[in-house]
């Protein structure tokens, strides 16, 4: 009876108590090895993460430049030649950037060079570009002035919808020989943008309203330039002339010397540096684009010829009024104009210079 009892089966209730704790020891041991698994996996790159067959959306294109050369730097003619390498790094087999890829503001440009490799489970492709680059310059501060040269590249099929780029920061470069004599390099950087074309460009598949936006990577030169010799030699046109204009106004402030150097004389200097003044606005002509802004060689140019009108004009009053015996007129209005003189000629451009310098 004693034996019975000690061997007698347990309740149900105890036993199902105790496959359930056991289901749920195992279920989440099984979890928690499952999530170390997955935690050991390496990362994926940001091109494989970006562009997962199956996904939506367009696929990401690593772009970037290295500049070789820089070169023929005209202002007048509003351009300038570069010569760059630039690469793309994907991993979509059916996008092929040789043929199809643009600088869009090239007046015109030629690939060279074009390859394509396998690398890290993405594709390389590389080309060497030489263009010349339509700019618009900046000479509001020539010959102390600071430009921006731009290179945009741009894919010419594919757009947002289909294709992204993602800058190569790291990789882009400008070659330190590349810097032109006369500028200092003050910066160089990479950036994407992106562009809307409201066109069809002639597709009569597509609507007239249809309006296309196309990704574009920029590169952008900041450039300052060495200016004094610069300075000195595309106007030293208006600085004779400005001597000029001092040694007129000297004489006819002085009566000794007006009494030496009649009017002929003197208006012959005021002519000599009236042709010089008009010697250098055609030397800066030849060398400067047309521009609507005013300019720091704008306000030497108009300074200069109202300085020689004022040498003209005094010359002819001052010799009029040694006629008339007027000796103490003179002093008087040859000290207002010689006031004005500084004024204008010195004192804007002085203020002029000191910003362009600055």
């Amino acid at each position: 009876m004693m034996l019975h009892r000690i061997f007698q089966p347990q309740p149900a209730s105890k036993l199902t108590s105790a496959l359930l704790l056991l289901t749920i020891v195992s279920f989440f041991g099984a979890s928690s090895f499952a999530a170390g698994s997955s935690g050991m996996s390496g990362p994926e790159t940001d091109l494989q993460a970006q562009n997962t067959p199956g996904t939506k959306g367009p696929h990401i294109v690593k772009v970037g430049l290295y500049v070789n050369n820089l070169y023929d730097i005209d202002f007048a003619k509003n351009q300038y030649d570069v010569e760059f390498r630039t690469w793309f790094v994907y991993d979509q087999p059916d996008y092929q950037p040789n043929g199809r890829t643009e600088i869009v503001n090239a007046k015109k440009f030629s690939a060279h060079d074009e390859s394509t490799e396998v690398a890290d489970d993405n594709y390389w492709a590389t080309m060497l570009f030489r263009a010349k680059i339509k700019q618009a310059w900046d000479i509001s501060k020539y010959p102390f002035d600071t430009q921006e040269l731009t290179i945009a590249i741009e894919d010419a099929t594919d757009t947002t919808d289909t294709l992204l780029y993602q800058a190569d920061n790291v990789g882009s470069r400008i070659a330190p020989d590349a810097i032109p004599d006369g500028w200092t390099l003050v910066d160089f950087k990479v950036d994407t943008s992106t562009t809307r074309y409201a066109s069809t460009f002639g597709d009569p598949r597509l609507k007239a309203d249809v309006e296309d936006d196309f990704n574009r990577v920029t590169a952008t030169i900041i450039l300052k330039r060495e200016g004094t010799r610069l300075f000195i030699t595309n106007f030293l046109g208006f600085l004779t002339a400005t001597l000029l204009v001092i040694v007129v106004l000297g004489v006819n402030m002085s009566e000794k010397a007006l009494a030496a150097i009649p009017l002929q004389p003197r208006v012959t200097l005021s002519v000599g540096a009236l042709f010089s003044t008009v010697g250098s606005i055609y030397l800066l002509s030849t060398k400067l684009p047309y521009t609507t802004n005013f300019t720091l060689a704008d306000s030497l140019q108009i300074t200069t010829f109202v300085s020689i009108t004022l040498a003209v004009i005094s010359s002819v009053a001052v010799d009029i009024l040694v006629k008339n015996g007027k000796q103490a007129l003179i002093k008087k209005m040859m000290s207002l104009i010689f006031i004005f003189f500084l004024a204008t000629h010195f004192g804007i451009n002085g203020y002029l210079l000191t910003v362009a310098t600055s």
